[in-house]
């Protein structure tokens, strides 16, 4: 899997992780105490950074990495990279949430690294999160293809199909679903594959548009990271199908090592 880097990274191991981080807390305690909980993100990175080089850390800020297959590329950028094996995600939020921790753990995954902390100066103390992974690149290539529910003769469904194939078996599964959605996007790129609005009709009354992945003029396609009530969720892509114009949703769906094919008609 082609991911560029500006630096170079050394997986640590936990204890190793563990005494990196109780002098990084220390600091980040030390800088909420004086500067309290309204600055910018950026302010609270750049005096961590400094105070984490002053105790003979080595420091990278806003370490660039870009995730490449063939002529599509995605850019990444990781706050602070620690003694180049621990990384963490600075916040200046109401409140962590999943969607940080899956991005800190997107991050681990791309570099191969075991351990990394969320870091949250907003709250009237200071929040944080441990984010770590045991998956290595080749756990994550072991993955099963279900696609006893799929219904893809039709040129654009076997080209989104393989293309999706291919991508996985250059990337593996676990890595945030946006990007495999933003690639596909990019490879199915025609004259009716890409993101249009769709008349959204009840009772042969118009009630507005929504923008849906189209392989073509009749076929819908979406990709979600679900691991619970799937009857649930795609009774509801069911729902929406009906009352487009479009024939049947094409959907994949990520859950860990499975990945799931399932044509979905009216």
């Amino acid at each position: 899997m082609p991911v560029e880097c500006s630096v170079e990274f050394d997986r640590v191991g936990q204890e190793r992780f563990h005494a990196v981080d109780k002098l990084v807390m220390r600091h980040a305690f030390d800088i909420h105490n004086t500067l309290g909980r309204f600055c910018d993100e950026q302010i609270y990175q750049e005096e961590l950074a400094q105070r984490c080089r002053s105790s003979g850390f080595e420091v990278s800020q806003e370490v660039s990495l870009r995730v490449v297959y063939q002529y599509f590329a995605k850019p990444y950028y990781l706050d602070l990279l620690v003694e180049r094996g621990a990384i963490y995600e600075l916040k200046a939020v109401e409140t962590l949430n999943s969607s940080h921790q899956k991005q800190l753990l997107n991050y681990l995954l791309l570099v191969d690294l075991g351990h990394g902390k969320l870091v949250n100066f907003r709250p009237g103390s200071v929040e944080s999160r441990f984010v770590s992974t045991n998956l290595r690149r080749q756990d994550r290539l072991a993955f099963q293809l279900i696609d006893g529910a799929w219904q893809g003769d039709d040129p654009a469904s076997r080209r989104l199909r393989e293309m999706l194939c291919a991508l996985l078996a250059d990337w593996g599964t676990f890595l945030d679903a946006t990007l495999y959605r933003e690639a596909l996007l990019h490879f199915l790129a025609g004259p009716e594959a890409g993101l249009h609005s769709v008349a959204i009709e009840v009772a042969g009354r118009s009630v507005g548009t929504q923008t849906l992945c189209l392989l073509d003029a009749t076929t819908a396609w979406h990709l979600s990271a679900i691991r619970q009530h799937l009857d649930t969720y795609e009774t509801h892509l069911v729902r929406l199908l009906r009352h487009t114009r479009l024939e049947k949703t094409q959907w994949i769906n990520f859950d860990q090592r499975v990945v799931t094919l399932k044509t979905l008609l009216k």
